[in-house]
């Protein structure tokens, strides 16, 4: 299994977009590749949207419980 320590942000997720799209217009990658890749960003992109909104919900509620499911290191 593929791991990294890299952070993800959205500059970074901005560029990678970039990337492909100019590896696309000059037929590099294909179009499934591309559309895989989109799908991917999707995903990173939800999740830093999820993290984003879990942020302002603990600052806006002061006794919001919520599980911590980032914590646990060993899966995925």
């Amino acid at each position: 299994m593929l791991k990294t320590n890299k952070k993800a942000n959205t500059k970074q997720l901005f560029n990678h977009v970039n990337n492909m799209m100019q590896l696309l217009n000059s037929k590099l990658i294909s179009t499934e590749e591309a559309k895989a890749q989109s799908n991917l960003l999707k995903q990173a992109n939800n999740l830093l949207r999820y993290e984003l909104d879990r942020a302002i919900s603990l600052q806006k509620y002061e006794n919001l419980i919520i599980r911590e499911i980032e914590d646990n290191d060993d899966e995925v």
